[in-house]
């Protein structure tokens, strides 16, 4: 089972910024405002907040943890340790410039709810959340 990568889809930058980085590896990145998400976002947390997030097994990773353990499928070494240790500090200008909004106080491994684990069949489902749109496709 593929871990699934939940980030803010809505620019065509971050969406291939996303392909590249989880191509070759078990991550699946899904749009953080597809329905879909929401659904699983409503049934985890109660809300929908706005967060990079990791689903891996039965445990969702927030914040730094997402991105400690999202770099180590990619890099060796100590840089996921220290990017991560970066992330509290520029997690909340980062997201106001390039995302419009700060994202959600959220950090750590959380397990996942019983209802949320039910919304999360669509999701990790082959072909059901596009990376890219059609207007990026020919591009």
């Amino acid at each position: 089972m593929r871990a699934l990568l939940i980030y803010d889809g809505r620019s065509p930058v971050f969406r291939r910024a996303m392909a590249a980085f989880t191509r070759g590896t078990d991550l699946r990145p899904v749009p953080w405002e597809s329905r879909p998400v929401q659904r699983f976002l409503e049934a985890q947390f109660g809300g929908q907040p706005f967060a990079f997030l990791l689903v891996e097994g039965d445990v969702v990773h927030a914040g730094s943890e997402t991105v400690t353990r999202a770099l180590q499928r990619r890099f060796d070494g100590d840089l996921p340790d220290r990017l991560a240790a970066v992330y509290p500090r520029t997690a909340e200008p980062f997201g106001r410039l390039f995302h419009g909004r700060a994202p959600a106080d959220l950090d750590g491994t959380f397990d996942l709810e019983p209802e949320a684990v039910a919304r999360l069949d669509p999701l990790r489902r082959e072909g059901t959340i596009p990376v890219t749109d059609e207007a990026d496709a020919g591009r």
